[in-house]
């Protein structure tokens, strides 16, 4: 069966390709630029989304269709702000006060100082806009045109606490007033008081809020500017001697997103430059003897473009996204990196592929076969990247798909830029070569043998060989495939070495395990800031002093009971129960609930009992009793259906206080545990919410989506390889090779500080792709060898493929080296999932997959190599350029029938003699083809 029927007749395709591009080279030179160009202009019109939460949050995650049922019933606007019951974070800015040398921040002088910031803050910081200025008076949410809400509490509980007045915790009560009071102060110490209540010992910080107005635009982006003015001034607050400060506000990861990105501009120029350089070194050559460089073989102007050619392609798919609307964020600047190491990659495939072609050929002939030699394997590595992509946009997560889809059509642009301009350009550098002039300079260079003749300057930069005509077939082997096929295959074929290799191999895999079990997922804010960020020590502060204790959850009941029942009103007890001694609640003491307030009120405070048939009416009563009071705003109302003019409560909500959120872990274990909570009263449909929902959500489903994604890429590339791998059993090992890269990746990873996060997540998407390269090449390379033995095979395609999977490899990590020492988590994540990426499918593709093969696969899946077989002599000239080693006699006849059907090459040399013709042997491992004409 012709398991290359897919391969040869696209090697076809490309030889023909190869042919039109050398006669005809300047339209595939000049329609690429015009095209870059014209795409270049989206570049003006890119469509930049900061939003943190929506790019790291699923989309159709739960904690969004939660937070809209709250937007829904409860839209925030200017007059009914309460703190504690906003679900976004628009517009607002957190400030922490930390009492230093770890005091007690409830102290007279470090409440003094507290208030001074926060008079601060109020009257200070003013922002001109339009003629006038605006301060936080003139912006701040209010409740029922009740003045900004200021913080007062903290001026309270100060005086309170130093006049010695016994202030309960959480949940402080002073005569029928109260407030929550757990989540503004961190670092709290309690006393047993009476009744065994909580009573507030001492605390060592306050937490402020200073929510602004954020509609209309216009308002919206005034507050803005007084959100970025308040950073600038607290950053030159005058340092207390009492309190230190940390500030963080609604714009901080947007902006971090931002610097993040501005860092990358200039690591690229020098990314771009250390590439240049190295595939500039890796494009010379030496005269055979000497250590002269052979200007005519050398192609440093031809290696610069090749870079280029990945530029272009970069500047075309960001500026075809932008053009057709497709939204850009800031990690799409990790992107360039990736994509220029890969067109560098493919750049390296066609040099060397048009280098085992004989010099003695035509230059039309010499571009067929390189065509259909590397644009065959890179189309394979383009495929496996952009595909790789493609199910990387399956995800969920908004930042995921974006990154992904700008690098698959980058690498598109990059692969069909490598076929047409580069091919075109590369036709032009073998027209050079074949007419022997210097490819540094265009003029014609001077033959070794005339070297004692010349200036140094001429010695060092104009010699040149030229083409052995005399030899029927003239390739000049490099050093490295002589190394690799010489002397390391053989080394690594010794039994000895085998055996140590397979039990690094079970190391390796240990290690993995170890890894995975220690796996650590979701992206954390304070991962997306850069290491100095001004909101890390902010968001360390909050981890230290007020998520172990005091954070609150809004729980929305959207079907509310008759609440003239009274077993109704018992149910809802029970439930609001349930809810305060969940895992993650403080208990009853931290709920606020106006039913709670309402039966105090009325049994306590009245000493009258509540009768169900006027229970609303009752209701209405109490909100009514005090002015503005705020739990006015946890109800909301609906006619019945009996009669319109009377209402009843439809839903309503409740805030129960929170413990033990410091780690991710504890975040996700919280979420869930409410929301099972929740689920065990259906009739009431309820629903939870808080801002740390958001994030959890992404913990929730990054190890699902990473499982799916790398589960559905595999057989994405598993197909590839039967495609392009002439037989399909050792597609298993390609396979059992790319999961091993996988598992590698993620298990050392976590061993390198790295979490499971969309950023990781990304490169592992990547290394999927990357390892099907390694492994796929490699796989190959054994399966078409002419050699008997499993050591002879894998030395044959470590002799054609070592260097070149060495070199693309060292370029990437070349290419990504340069982001080592950015102080930003995203950043260093890409480099060391990069890294790892690169070096696992190195060590399988170099090391393991070699071995395994020479292990297991001893015959069964190996094609026979008899003298005529057409496909098989067929694809060993256009990927291997391997010769199979054979004396028996070839009878012509059997060749006249292939030739007829179609031009090919065979790779075999003839010789006519008076009995018959003979192929006559190769000694060397790499002996490159010949045409019959």
């Amino acid at each position: 069966m012709a398991w290359d029927c897919v391969e040869r007749r696209v090697a076809s395709l490309f030889r023909q390709l190869g042919f039109i591009v050398c006669d005809h080279p300047l339209p595939f030179i000049v329609f690429p630029l015009l095209f870059t160009a014209a795409m270049g202009v989206g570049l003006l019109h890119l469509n930049p989304l900061s939003d943190a939460v929506y790019l790291f949050t699923p989309v159709g995650a739960q904690s969004k269709m939660e937070r809209m049922s709250i937007h829904e019933k409860w839209p925030l606007t200017d007059n009914n702000y309460i703190p504690g019951r906003a679900v976004t974070q628009s517009r607002e800015i957190q400030v922490t006060a930390l009492a230093r040398n770890d005091s007690n921040i409830l102290e007279t002088k470090f409440a003094n100082a507290v208030y001074q910031l926060d008079k601060y803050i109020q009257t200070r910081v003013r922002v001109l806009h339009n003629g006038h200025y605006y301060s936080y008076k003139n912006l701040c949410l209010q409740y029922k045109n009740g003045g900004c809400p200021s913080n007062k509490h903290v001026h309270i509980l100060s005086d309170l606490y130093n006049h010695g007045f016994n202030i309960t915790y959480p949940y402080f009560r002073f005569g029928s007033e109260g407030g929550y009071i757990g989540s503004s102060l961190g670092g709290v110490t309690v006393m047993k008081g009476e009744n065994e209540t909580d009573i507030l010992a001492s605390a060592k910080a306050w937490f402020m809020i200073y929510h602004l107005k954020f509609h209309p635009e216009e308002m919206s982006y005034i507050s803005g500017e007084w959100e970025l003015e308040l950073g600038r001034m607290l950053k030159d607050y005058p340092e207390d001697p009492y309190i230190s400060i940390t500030y963080f506000h609604s714009q901080t990861l947007a902006d971090e997103l931002k610097r993040n990105a501005d860092s990358l501009v200039p690591r690229f120029v020098i990314s771009f430059t250390l590439l240049v350089v190295f595939s500039t070194i890796c494009s010379l050559c030496f005269i055979d003897g000497s250590f002269s460089i052979d200007w005519v073989l050398s192609k440093p102007i031809l290696s610069i473009l090749g870079v280029v050619n990945a530029g272009i392609a970069i500047l075309t798919g960001i500026g075809c996204l932008s053009l057709i609307g497709m939204p850009y964020n800031d990690i799409v600047g990790v992107m360039p990196f990736l994509v220029v190491a890969v067109g560098t990659d493919n750049m390296f495939l066609m040099v060397a592929a048009v280098r085992r072609t004989s010099r003695t050929h035509t230059v039309h002939e010499r571009m067929g076969e390189c065509m259909a030699d590397a644009a065959v394997s890179i189309l394979i590595t383009s495929s496996t990247d952009v595909l790789s992509f493609g199910v990387g946009t399956i995800t969920t997560i908004p930042a995921v798909q974006i990154f992904c889809v700008y690098t698959g059509v980058a690498i598109f642009f990059a692969f069909v830029y490598q076929i047409t301009f580069f091919a075109a350009c590369l036709a032009l550098a073998m027209k050079h070569e074949a007419a022997g002039r210097n490819s540094l300079f265009f003029v014609e260079a001077v033959p070794d043998e005339k070297r004692n003749s010349l200036s140094i300057f001429q010695r060092i930069f104009n010699l040149g060989s030229v083409p052995n005509h005399s030899a029927s077939h003239d390739v000049k082997e490099p050093l490295t495939a002589r190394f690799f096929g010489e002397w390391y295959a053989p080394v690594l074929m010794h039994p000895v070495v085998r055996g140590i290799a397979m039990i690094w191999f079970v190391i390796y895999l240990l290690g993995a395990s170890y890894g995975c079990s220690r796996i650590k997922e979701g992206l954390e804010p304070v991962n997306l800031l850069v290491e100095d960020s001004y909101a890390i020590p902010h968001y360390r502060l909050l981890e230290k002093y007020f998520w172990k204790y005091g954070q609150q959850v809004q729980i929305v009941v959207n079907n509310a009971p008759d609440f003239r029942n009274h077993t109704s009103r018992d149910r809802v007890h029970a439930m609001v129960l349930d809810f305060a001694t969940s895992k993650h609640a403080i208990g009853m003491e931290s709920v606020q609930f106006w039913l709670f307030e309402m039966e105090r009120y009325y049994q306590k405070e009245l000493e009258v009992q509540i009768i169900d048939s006027s229970f609303y009416g009752l209701l209405q009563h109490f909100l009514a009793s005090k002015t503005n009071n705020p739990l006015a705003e946890d109800i909301y109302w609906s006619p019945t259906p009996e009669d319109d003019n009377i209402t009843i409560v439809q839903s309503f909500r409740f805030i129960v206080g929170m413990k033990d959120l410091v780690t991710t872990m504890d975040q996700t274990d919280a979420t869930m545990s409410f929301r099972e909570v929740a689920a065990r009263w259906p009739e009431f449909n309820v629903t939870t919410f808080m801002p740390i929902w958001m994030f959890t959500d992404q913990y929730v489903i990054i190890i699902p989506n990473t499982v799916q994604n790398i589960i559905i890429a595999l057989l994405v590339m598993i197909v590839i390889a039967v495609m392009f791998i002439p037989q399909p059993m050792c597609s298993l090992w390609v396979a059992l090779a790319c999961a091993s890269i996988d598992f590698g990746v993620i298990g050392y990873m976590t061993l390198w500080g790295v979490n499971l996060d969309a950023i990781s997540m990304i490169t592992i998407i990547m290394s999927i792709g990357f390892s099907v390269d390694y492994s796929a090449h490699i796989a190959y390379g054994y399966v078409v060898s002419s050699r008997d033995t499993a050591a002879g095979r894998v030395q044959e395609a470590l002799s054609a493929l070592g260097w070149p999977l060495f070199q693309g490899g060292l370029s990437t990590i070349i290419a990504v080296s340069v982001l080592a020492d950015i102080p930003a988590y995203m950043i260093v994540t890409f480099f060391k999932t990069v890294v790892l990426s690169i070096s696992l499918g190195l060590l399988h593709g170099l090391v393991f997959l070699p071995v395994l093969l020479s292990i297991f696969v001893r015959g069964c899946c190996i094609i026979p190599s008899t003298p005529h077989q057409h496909p098989s002599a067929q694809k060993i000239e256009k990927q291997m350029k391997i010769t199979a080693i054979t004396s028996s006699p070839l009878d012509l006849r059997t060749v006249a029938p292939l030739r007829a059907s179609s031009p090919i090459s065979f790779p075999h040399r003839f010789e006519y003699t008076d009995e018959s013709p003979t192929v006559h042997n190769r000694s060397k491992a790499s002996v490159k083809s010949e045409h019959l004409d």
